[in-house]
């Protein structure tokens, strides 16, 4: 019964930590599909449109300024000036918040966009009389690395370990599966991890 409790309050917690973003972006996004339908409304009256296709054309001009704006952020994201600010903001704030340095790195790994090379691999590192899965995250010198073991079922949480190169090992799992595997409470082990401890 305290198993069956336990894992309902982690099960209840780590939906809340999955639909709290995708809340807050769908927030976001309709409180800018109301500013921006109130921007373009003129508009759409001036051009004398009221409906296309069944839709509010204000609406949907709306919806097309906002892509457009998006667009344009995503252009003006790739120059200099964009990059010089966003390092700054990383270096002078965003790298104060615990947590933020690995969550970007992690991120940059998952979505293709680092310079190429993996900044973090899996590992399965040795913790006691137990495996534990985690996130090669630099190496120290030859013989000492530093490992991330993500917590369940939020794996942006957890413990650094600072360990000697043989208690642990890499294995040929992406992140974007440890993280699945993580936030999913272990289902999945076998497919994973077998032949592979």
């Amino acid at each position: 019964m305290k198993s069956l409790t336990a894992f309902l309050k982690m099960t209840i917690v780590g939906g809340a930590l999955y639909l709290i973003p995708i809340v807050l972006i769908l927030i976001v996004l309709g409180k800018l599909h109301g500013m921006t339908t109130k921007v373009v409304a003129p508009l759409a009256q001036e051009l004398e449109l009221h409906d296309i296709g069944g839709v509010n054309a204000a609406r949907l001009l709306a919806i097309v300024a906002i892509v457009l704006l998006c667009f344009l952020a995503g252009l003006f994201a790739r120059t200099n000036v964009a990059q010089q600010f966003v390092g700054w903001l990383e270096r002078a704030i965003l790298s104060n918040l615990p947590g933020y340095s690995m969550i970007s790195t992690l991120g940059a790994d998952v979505a293709g966009t680092g310079d190429g090379q993996p900044h973090m691999q899996v590992v399965l590192a040795r913790i006691e009389d137990s495996w534990q899965v985690g996130l090669l995250v630099e190496r120290i010198d030859e013989t000492h690395s530093a490992v991330f073991v993500p917590g369940a079922p939020d794996p942006k949480s957890g413990s650094i370990y600072l360990m000697t190169d043989d208690r642990f090992k890499a294995i040929d799992v992406r992140i974007p599966q440890a993280m699945k595997w993580i936030k999913g409470l272990g289902i999945g082990s076998r497919e994973l991890f077998a032949g592979r401890i």
